[in-house]
């Protein structure tokens, strides 16, 4: 080998500047006089970048970069160095000089083996490792310098080694450490060096360093390093793109997690107590980047729409219910902040405090089985089937750990009725699996056995179902009452779900304070009472009017309907009053049009309901009223069918009942504007006051009205002044124009008659 003109020098800089550091290793002056003596090392470094090194200067080059590296340790010597020398431009340079002889002797040696190329790789590596080193020092809480590399293209060079460099993957110690190293710290908190790591292609090192089948301990001891750097390159919007653009990253993240998950169950009093935390810290924090990714793009949720990817999931959801996560709950406490503020999943379930990972597992479960392009591919898949199933009908009492069946339980139910939206999927899950059904409704929804007296806690979600044991959690209450309101949709699953009792259970779930659970109940009551002519939506009507073993207190009784008039008429949940009322609606239609009477089967228990109302005086006018006028704009489809309720009380029998008489009184009524909530951008002010008002503002077509809800407003008005006119022209004291409010009296003739012709 030719002995380069520069090497024979008889001193060259670098030599002089080893032995002044190596004397001055001690002085309290070190820093500043490194500063003031580097400049020419630096321009001779720099100027020889095109020549060849001979091994000695190979070695003294890398022992002036490891000098450099110890040195910028101390915050105030590489904020000098930095400031003061020129040293990221000669570093990021060297890197790409020895990145590129690297990959030169790489391939001389497919073509030749010698031992001295090999003993030349070895003194090259060994520079690698000094000068990856040196940056990452350099940049460490050095934005100066994490520009300065990146003007000097040494962000490209550390993506290029972490690509090209065999021995990133060969030698996970030293050179994979080093390597990641210097990409963390040059980027991190610096968008500009992140971006260039990602478009260099840095992604894909990170994952190939985290799948290994068999990881070395070498291997697993730099997980934690390779998934902080990962985590810092995922806050790029350029990361996202690559995950989309790639479909083995996601599943490579996937992968990683199940094996780490392996590695900590197999053997982790083997591994030891800080190997075992780093190894779990390093899951964590892929955890954080697998649902942030998740989150963020529906083209990598849909490239997990794969039977074999939820199942992963579950396995690991599983993982941390057994507790092998739960003495991660403190170190997560000490994370920063921004940790606690992570984005979730679309249909996001209710979280559980007790175990944050499992939570997120579960979010990315529900934000995979929500994507419509896994529906019928998940739905299909027997084993992913049979493991749901399987999770559904656990024996919570002889597990053994009731609350890991009841997080399981949870996660299985929100998952498969995202699978549930179909008709045919919800009709195929009742059809063949009618035990699970019950079982959903009795033991995983019920607030408490029905029929005993002991569901005090039940309002707050903590009552148990019949044979489920004590504790079912509020989250899997919540899990299957969503469930069950999709197996509802199917019209020919609903005779089949009040066969099997779910109107008495969802009836009970009325009165809670539990909004989701309160939401779902009134869901799935509302499509259990719908369906022209069916004698099982007659049922579901009775069944809300006929007593029951009231849910906050089981000694008492109550009816589901009362629950349901004083939950609209207290709550400040558009929601609940919006849904409440549209079922209002729908008992009000069910009982009193005479087309649904005509059902033989049905008529009994119509005819039932209707003297029970009359009986119980139950206000059904009230909430229907209310809905017009506070959410009848922002709403129409519900001011349409209150109105079209409304019309069908006001077509009824005076002498039979009252409803006449409260739709008349409310025309002059005003009712108190609800406040605003915070971030309501609709102004209110010029709100009709009045339900007359707000009749005569559709009668008018004033602003946004459907013509059909015109129509419909001009058809209650001629029914109520038809009743009414009937009613003062009979006279008598009961059935005279005194029965009626003469102020609502006054708006109906006067103002609202007119329009109605």
């Amino acid at each position: 080998m030719a002995i380069p003109t520069w090497s024979r020098r008889l001193s060259a800089p670098t030599d002089s500047w080893l032995s002044k550091h190596e004397s001055n290793r001690s002085s309290s002056s070190n820093s500043s006089e490194i500063v003031e003596s580097l400049g020419a090392v630096l321009d001779y470094l720099q100027n020889s970048q095109d020549e060849a090194l001979s091994a000695a200067q190979r070695i003294t080059t890398a022992k002036v970069f490891k000098a450099l590296a110890d040195v910028c340790r101390d915050p105030t010597a590489r904020q000098r160095i930095s400031e003061g020398t020129a040293l990221a431009q000669t570093v990021s340079a060297t890197l790409e000089r020895v990145c590129r002889d690297l990959g030169a002797a790489a391939r001389d040696q497919e073509e030749e083996e010698e031992e001295e190329e090999g003993e030349q790789r070895a003194e090259q590596v060994f520079l690698l490792v000094q000068v990856l080193r040196c940056i990452c020092n350099l940049a460490a809480d050095n934005d100066g310098a994490r520009e300065q590399i990146a003007e000097a293209r040494g962000v490209q060079a550390i993506a290029r080694t972490l690509s090209t460099v065999d021995e990133v993957r060969r030698q996970p110690v030293p050179v994979g450490q080093a390597a990641f190293a210097a990409a963390l710290n040059v980027s991190l908190d610096n968008a500009r060096c992140t971006a260039a790591l990602v478009g260099g292609g840095a992604l894909q090192p990170h994952l190939r360093a985290l799948a290994a089948d068999s990881p070395t301990a070498a291997e697993i001891a730099i997980w934690p390093l390779v998934s902080s750097s990962l985590d810092n390159l995922c806050e790029s919007d350029a990361a996202t793109q690559q995950f989309e653009k790639h479909a083995d990253y996601a599943r490579t993240v996937l992968r990683a997690l199940a094996r780490m998950a392996r590695t900590l169950s197999d053997a982790p009093a083997a591994a030891g107590e800080e190997a075992t935390a780093a190894v779990r810290g390093a899951q964590r924090t892929l955890l954080w980047i697998l649902c942030e990714t998740l989150e963020k793009s529906a083209t990598v949720r849909q490239q997990l729409c794969t039977p074999e990817a939820v199942l992963a999931l579950f396995g690991m959801l599983e993982f941390y219910l057994l507790g092998s996560g739960a003495e991660e709950e403190e170190a997560e406490e000490e994370d920063d902040g921004d940790r606690g503020n992570r984005p979730l999943p679309p249909n996001r379930p209710l979280l559980q405090a007790a175990n944050r990972r499992a939570d997120a597992v579960t979010q990315a479960i529900v934000g995979i089985s929500g994507e419509d392009a896994a529906l019928e591919t998940l739905f299909a898949d027997a084993s992913l089937q049979a493991r749901l199933l399987g999770i559904l009908t656990a024996d919570r009492d002889s597990s053994g750990d009731a609350q890991r069946v009841d997080a399981m339980a949870a996660t299985a139910a929100l998952c498969l009725g995202n699978l549930a939206r179909t008709d045919a999927h919800c009709t195929q899950l009742v059809e063949q699996h009618p035990a699970i059904v019950r079982t959903l409704i009795h033991e995983w929804f019920a607030p408490s056995a029905i029929g005993s007296s002991s569901g005090a806690n039940a309002g707050a979600g903590a009552g148990a179902g019949a044979g489920a044991g004590a504790g079912v959690s509020v989250r899997t209450r919540h899990a299957a009452s969503g469930l069950l309101k999709n197996l509802c949709l199917a019209a020919a699953n609903r005779p089949v779900l009040v066969r099997f009792g779910l109107v008495r259970v969802a009836a009970r779930c009325i009165d809670t304070a539990v909004i989701p659970i309160q939401a779902n109940a009134i869901g799935i009551l509302r499509h259990l009472v719908g369906g022209s002519g069916s004698s099982s939506a007659a049922e579901a009507v009775l069944g809300l009017l006929e007593e029951i073993p009231a849910a906050r207190d089981g000694a008492s009784k109550t009816r589901a309907l009362a629950d349901l008039l004083k939950a609209v008429a207290s709550t400040d949940v558009d929601g609940i009053r919006c849904e409440g009322t549209r079922l209002v609606a729908a008992v009000a239609k069910k009982v009193y049009l005479p087309a649904e009477r005509q059902n033989s089967a049905a008529a009994p228990a119509l005819a039932q309901a209707r003297e029970i109302l009359e009986e119980r005086r139950l206000d059904i006018v009230s909430p229907l009223v209310r809905l017009v006028l506070l959410d009848g704009r922002r709403h129409p489809l519900l001011q349409q069918e209150s109105l079209v309720a409304l019309t069908v009380l006001a077509a009824t029998d005076p002498n039979r009942s009252r409803h006449v008489a409260d739709i008349v009184r409310l025309l002059a009524a005003e009712e108190e504007k609800q406040k605003k909530q915070d971030g309501d951008e609709d102004d209110d002010d010029d709100a009709p006051a009045t339900f007359g008002q707000a009749l005569e503002s559709i009668l008018t077509q004033s602003g946004a009205v459907w013509p059909q809800t015109t129509l419909q407003a001009k058809s209650l008005v001629s029914h109520l002044r038809s009743i009414v006119d009937s009613s003062i022209n009979n006279g008598g004291n009961n059935n005279g124009s005194a029965a009626f409010d003469a102020s609502g009296l006054a708006v109906l003739q006067t103002t609202l008659a007119p329009l109605s012709t």
